[in-house]
């Protein structure tokens, strides 16, 4: 019975990769053109989606809206301290150029610019593991939110150990 079950498994799997599904859970998918969750929310302030969000009974739209509206609040966030410490470092570097020691800011921006690319690969990645689900663009979200808070606690608390 095992290896009837597991002959029947390696077929199933073969058959989904031979015949993708034209569902729009398993197409790509580029968050940089999703709309804002404003507009989803439209009319609402973001105090009013906050509860709206906190409501255990969300349809699956509801549930990706909220995941979204959560990334781009922790988004504003990193952005705005990123923009304070290309300020300090900008300052750092004008006072250090007199001593002949290499600008701090381009490699700041370099290791910015990477550090996006892996999360929005890695979420990418996370997300496309879990193939067709309803809840798809939720784990893509949450995923984004997670590592950009990570990036964000690693900014504001540079010195701490786990």
């Amino acid at each position: 019975m095992m290896r009837t079950t597991s002959i029947f498994a390696v077929l199933f799997l073969t058959a989904q990769a031979a015949c993708p599904s034209a569902s729009i859970y398993g197409s790509a998918f580029d968050y940089k053109k999703a709309q804002p969750a404003s507009v989803y929310f439209t009319g609402q302030n973001p105090a009013e989606i906050e509860r709206h969000c906190k409501n255990e009974y969300l349809g699956t739209m509801d549930l990706s809206a909220c995941a979204q509206f959560r990334y781009e609040g922790i988004i504003n966030t990193l952005n705005k301290k990123v923009a304070e410490i290309e300020t300090v470092t900008k300052d750092y570097d004008r006072e250090h150029r007199s001593n002949g020691e290499p600008k701090a800011l381009p490699f700041f921006k370099k290791a910015q610019a990477n550090w996006q690319l892996y999360r929005d690969n890695n979420c990418y990645s996370e997300v496309y593991q879990v193939g067709q689900a309803s809840l798809h663009f939720v784990y893509f979200w949450d995923c984004m939110t997670r590592m950009t808070k990570n990036r964000l606690d690693e900014l504001t608390k540079p010195d701490v150990d786990d």
